[in-house]
């Protein structure tokens, strides 16, 4: 069982024990473990078996530990099937439908019956789910899209969920003695922000025996085929796997040709024609000399360069290849230096347990860090957003007082800006009073309330709160959640061209959920001429690994570092920030 799979099954106790009505500290309980078993950097069957076993781990007692060794050596919980005996199968099911909720999901199955997605979409379509208390009609019409954006997500899954399971696959395949190579391939390792199938590749000179060790190893839920060259399987949860051994001088071929995209390749075939190649993924082939034969001499195909140098190309980054121009720009020699995560130096969105944090500045700082930072921001929710526990004058007064007295101590090795993340008002205003603006290093102006689809509404109030002059950063502009929530209607165009015009940064979120700005986005941002930042949104120091995503997203959009703000060192980054007061 990966850490993942445990924290989902203690996610469903707490889900299901909130139904029960059970007491609220039990169900923040299992909430807390399931977050701590997320963040760990190591498995639970590796801790357990250290000192201190599972209750080494903050946030796991005595009891939970006990749960969580029956799952790791049974793959189940009884406490959740006595739990959820009492429930249709159907029913955790429905609990995934954004926006229900667990009262909303007891309501529906009490008072209609409702036991699965199928029936929660024709109750809605009958009209019937709202004749019940709380509900109404718009409630019915937003549980019919967020059914719909359910769906799409059971397609596809985010891509930080995904990355690390490749990660630890190809780490896998890496370790038998048979592989030569190994790599993901496809929308993943293009960085694409949700995926579907997973792609898997290696070589060897025994394609067999990796094979059927993929296929023995307990990797995969269920092996749907497993042959000479390629095993095809579901991951635990349903995802779609497949593994392709080829021979080791179609190895950069293959690669390329797994990665994709469809069109990308497309082109690069028609470029071959072109040229009077063949290109496949088993290599680069010239002309026949004898019109009998299928293909000629292989040219190019070990690795990704010489594929790319046949057909007289720079190398494309993978991250690049989606048909937008890559092409032309390698032939030309104009591809992006792209931007790598070891150019960013500072994170300028953290929040800590002033807000809707988990930990302290301190913690959060030495945590940045370690990480290879030399500047972190601290951005605490305004006051406003009294959901996050936003906080006001006296609070950020204290803060002022404790990033000095952190500054003071580390010295020149790394420093702590002090930050706001202002509400944006429905008025267009920015939740800042001069007091606060005076205390703070930057602020960051945010949308979390009054999201609306009236993209002329939603666009003047944005652009309102920019010409304030009080707003440096702009976080995820469209306010998107990925499989859950669509963007926010907004004319993004215009937003840029504002943030352009006052010299604000536009934000990619790098929450592997948000991802917002989106690679389009970035790129048309980069294109007119904005400044970004790439900033975590961290609310846990494990949250600040999620720049990784934000990077990716970057990449995909031809960034270059010197576009990003957080690249930029502490001279120059305190000198933008001053030029704007």
């Amino acid at each position: 069982m990966t850490n993942e799979q445990v924290a989902e099954i203690l996610d469903q106790i707490a889900t299901i024990l909130e139904l029960e009505d059970e007491n609220v500290f039990r169900i923040r309980s299992y909430e807390r473990a399931a977050e701590a078993v997320r963040g760990l950097g190591e498995d639970l069957a590796e801790i357990r078996a250290g000192d201190g076993g599972l209750q080494s781990v903050p946030g796991i007692g005595e009891a939970i530990a006990a749960k969580i060794e029956e799952i790791l050596d049974t793959g189940s919980s009884a406490y959740l099937d006595e739990l959820l005996a009492k429930y249709p199968p159907g029913f955790l099911e429905l609990l995934k439908v954004p926006g229900l909720g667990p009262k909303r999901a007891a309501l529906v199955y009490h008072e209609l019956g409702v036991e699965s997605v199928d029936e929660l979409e024709e109750a809605c379509l009958a009209e019937r789910v709202q004749e019940l208390k709380g509900m109404g009609e718009k409630t019915e019409q937003k549980l019919l899209a967020a059914i719909q954006t359910y769906r799409q997500g059971q397609e596809r899954a985010l891509l930080g969920e995904i990355l690390p399971v490749a990660e630890g696959l190809v780490a896998w395949l890496r370790d038998l003695d048979e592989v030569l190579e190994a790599d993901y391939a496809g929308s993943v390792r293009r960085g694409r922000e949700t995926v579907g199938d997973l792609d898997l590749l290696a070589t060897s000179d025994d394609p067999g025996a990796v094979c059927r060790a993929f296929a023995a190893s307990g990797q995969l839920r269920e092996v749907e085929l497993a042959g000479e060259t390629k095993v095809s399987g579901r991951l635990p949860g349903g995802r779609q796997v497949d593994l392709r051994v080829v021979e080791p001088e179609s190895w950069g071929a293959a690669l390329v040709y797994f990665t994709g995209s469809q069109q990308h390749n497309i082109r690069l075939r028609e470029r071959g024609q072109d040229l009077g190649l063949k290109v496949n993924e088993y290599g680069v082939f010239a002309e026949p000399e004898d019109p009998g034969q299928l293909q000629g001499e292989c040219v190019a195909g070990e690795t990704e360069q010489s594929v790319y140098e046949a057909l007289e190309l720079a190398w494309i980054p993978p991250e690049l290849r989606e048909d937008r121009g890559e092409i032309q720009a390698a032939e030309a020699g104009e591809l992006p230096d792209l931007i790598a995560l070891e150019d960013i130096r500072a994170d300028l969105h953290v929040h800590t347990t002033a807000s809707d944090g988990r930990q302290s500045i301190e913690q959060m700082a030495e945590a940045a860090r370690s990480r290879g930072l030399s500047i972190m921001g601290v951005t605490d929710h305004s006051r406003t957003l009294y959901v996050a526990g936003g906080i006001g004058l006296d609070a950020i007064r204290r803060q002022r007082d404790e990033v000095d007295s952190l500054n003071e101590r580390f010295g020149d090795q790394f420093h702590v800006l002090l930050g706001t993340e202002a509400e944006i008002t429905v008025d267009g205003g920015v939740d800042c009073g001069e007091e606060v603006f005076e205390l703070v290093d930057y602020v960051i102006g945010a949308i979390h309330q009054g999201l609306s689809s009236d993209a002329d509404r939603m666009t003047a109030r944005v652009v309102r709160a920019l010409q304030t002059g009080l707003i440096d950063i702009l976080a995820h502009p469209t306010g998107r959640l990925l499989l859950q929530r669509p963007p926010q209607g907004l004319h993004i165009s215009e937003v840029i061209d504002a943030a352009v015009e006052l010299g604000v940064a536009l934000e990619i979120n790098a929450a592997y959920d948000r991802l917002d700005l989106s690679d389009v986005h970035a790129r048309l941002a980069q294109d007119r001429g904005a400044l970004l930042a790439i900033n975590t949104d961290a609310h846990a120091i494990e949250h600040l690994d999620f720049m990784r995503y934000g990077v990716l997203t970057a990449r995909r959009a031809w960034v270059e570092a010197v576009t990003v703000i957080n690249t930029w060192p502490l001279s120059r980054l305190r000198e933008w920030l001053q030029s704007r007061r």
